[in-house]
């Protein structure tokens, strides 16, 4: 994240944050979807 907040100009991390920590949220869900596709849990 401190990387897209250089990227990006910001001069607060947290701006960055604020903005952009959806997306790793979101690819986080979608690994374990796709994970409970294949895994069958008991």
């Amino acid at each position: 994240m401190k990387e897209v907040q250089e990227w990006l100009g910001h001069s607060d991390y947290a701006t960055t944050a604020n903005i952009y920590s959806h997306f790793e949220y979101n690819s986080k869900v979608s690994s374990a979807q796709a994970m409970s596709g294949v895994l069958k849990l008991k």
